[in-house]
Formats: structure tokens, C-alpha cells, sequence
């Protein structure tokens, strides 16, 4: 499927995508990945990772797919660009393997299409260096109910009318009316004109034969399954919103937080909500904001090989 529909795109674009890069940046800060090596798992035709090594020019990356067409757009988007501290590899996430181990992993709406998700989280944790952290963003089980109905009702007429080349038919796909807004996951305003390609999103969002989707508690199982010592919720979004989340919600009064006003909560519950332990928080919070995708920190030991900051508090 993705030999020919590459996602985000299938060209180059006019730049890389920078959402990935400012979710990096609000978590780790603009220093704190100098000399360090950042290993994108499943970067697909690398526009998120390209945005993220553009802005970190002094931090060694290397991109992760099993798909050819995608890495030659990768390879092409690097080139174009002039990013030369990035490195593409042909792998699966299942078999990838670094002769050293990593800083950092991040992964953007990979895990949750695999066969085994929690096999992405192991190879995330195998590959990192004690101390190191993963940085996952995943589908929210919320947020994407109705999406994933419609996909289900089309994927059920699809398979009945081609059984054997369903997943590949887009112009039913297109009859059926199933179509992703590039905002389904947060503002447009970090995909310029032509570095997202809508039939490549609608595809991956509708035709893909398997989508998983998750709480924070859910993810949280994977997790310590795969042996990691902590989780944190870095943030969510949900159709032209994107926040960060913070355990100490009452602190952080901005646009780039979710706040307490934004759950629809009495005040009368302030207090009972803030003095809940952060897992039981987190969930209120998705609950009541009904995001369409979470990002997570996962940290794999007790050392920190980064500071984090401040507004990120507890873990579960």
C-alpha cells in the first residue's frame, strides 16, 4: 500500500513538516539534543523527521521504513533541502537493530498500524540507551470513533465488491466520501502547500487493513510491557487543536496547554480533579476533550539522559 501511496506524500513538497519538531522542542528543549542521536522508527517519506533535523542541525538522525518509495522520497526531501545530518535506513521496526544505541526515538502514527503495536514499543526500548526516552504519538480511541466507523463501513464494502485488491481501490474510496482533513490531528498550519498529499492521508486513514487506537491506560500496558520505567502524557489532539498537558493544570494558563476551562468542568471540582493521582487525570482529561490523537514519553531506566521540563510532572 504504501509502494504507492507514500505517506505524508508521495513528492517532495515545498518543505518538510514541522509538527514533530515542535512537540520535540516544547519537551526537550532547543539545546538539549546537541551531540545526540535520534532515531526515527517508521518515518515514512521523512518530512516529519526532516523538519525536526532542519531545526536540530547539530544532532545525528536516522529514519527507519521498510518501504522503497518511501525512502526515495525521503532521500530526495533531504537532498532538496540541503539536511545532511540524516540518514535513512530499509528496515522493519521489528528487525531494526542499532550497532550503538540512540538518545531518543520518535515514532508518529506507526505503532498503531502494526500487527504486534507492543513490538514497536519493544524495539523503541532495545534500541534506546539507559536513560534514553521514546517519543510516541498514536490514535486516541476517543476522539477516532467516527472515523474508524466509516472506515469499518467502507472497508466491509470494499472487501465484498474487490476482495482482492480492496485496499487499493481509492475511487470507490472517493464515491464512498471517506476523505481526512489534514487538521484531524491539530492546526494545518505546519503542512505548507504540497507537503502532505490528501490522497495519501485518505489512504492511510481509510484503506490501511490495520488501525488500533488507545487510551493513555492502554498505551500505558504496552509500555511496561516492553520494560519501560515511566510514562508521561506530552499532549493531545484533537480537529484544528493541538495542547500540551500538564498535571498541574491550574499553572498553566495558555493557548499551548489544555486548561481546565477546556475539560467543561464545574469549578466545584477543580480541587477534587487536581488533587487526583495523574493517570486517573490524564483519563478525566480525555474523557472530556475527546482528543483524536496522544502523544507519550516513555523513559526506559531510572538516569535521565534529558532534563524535562517542569510542566510535564508526574508519570504513571
Amino acid at each position: 500500500m504504501y509502494t504507492q501511496y507514500p505517506y505524508p506524500s508521495n513528492n517532495v513538497g515545498d518543505a518538510p513538516i514541522y509538527d514533530l519538531a515542535a512537540m520535540v522542542s516544547a519537551v526537550f528543549g532547543p539545546e538539549a539534543l546537541e551531540g545526540k542521536t535520534v532515531v526515527d522508527l517508521g518515518c515514512g517519506s521523512g518530512h516529519r523527521l526532516c523538519g525536526l533535523a532542519e531545526l536540530f542541525p547539530n544532532t545525528r538522525f536516522i529514519g527507519v521504513d521498510m518501504t522503497d518509495a518511501s525512502l526515495e522520497v525521503a532521500g530526495q526531501l533531504a537532498a532538496t533541502h540541503e539536511i545532511h545530518n540524516v540518514a535513512f535506513v530499509r528496515s522493519t521496526i521489528e528487525e531494526f537493530e542499532l550497532s550503538q544505541p540512540c538518545d531518543l526515538i520518535v515514532s508518529t502514527g506507526v505503532f498503531h498500524h502494526m500487527d504486534t503495536p507492543l513490538e514497536g514499543f519493544k524495539s523503541a526500548y532495545r534500541n534506546l540507551a539507559e536513560g534514553g526516552v521514546a517519543l510516541i504519538w498514536l490514535y486516541h480511541e476517543i476522539g477516532e470513533r467516527d472515523r474508524l466507523l466509516q472506515r469499518e463501513a467502507l472497508q466491509t464494502l470494499l472487501k465484498a465488491k474487490s476482495p482482492d485488491s480492496w485496499y487499493l481501490n481509492v475511487e470507490d474510496m472517493a464515491l464512498f466520501g471517506a476523505s481526512l482533513s489534514t487538521a484531524q490531528y491539530g492546526g494545518s498550519a505546519s503542512h505548507s502547500n504540497g507537503s502532505a498529499n490528501q490522497l495519501s492521508i485518505d489512504v492511510d486513514a481509510f484503506l490501511h487493513p490495520i488501525v488500533n487506537a488507545y487510551s493513555f491506560a492502554g498505551i500505558g500496558e504496552m509500555v511496561n510491557q516492553a520494560g519501560f520505567s515511566s510514562l508521561r502524557c506530552c499532549g493531545f489532539n484533537r480537529a484544528d487543536s493541538s495542547r500540551l498537558f500538564s498535571s498541574d493544570i491550574s499553572q498553566y494558563e495558555s493557548e499551548h496547554f489544555l486548561t481546565y476551562k477546556d475539560l467543561l468542568l464545574h469549578e466545584a471540582f477543580k480541587k477534587t480533579f487536581l488533587g487526583l493521582p495523574y493517570a486517573q487525570q490524564v483519563r478525566v482529561a480525555e474523557l472530556m476533550w475527546k482528543p483524536t490523537g496522544l502523544t507519550v514519553l516513555c523513559q526506559k531506566g531510572v538516569s535521565n539522559t534529558f532534563t524535562l521540563p517542569d510542566w510535564l510532572g508526574g508519570e504513571a
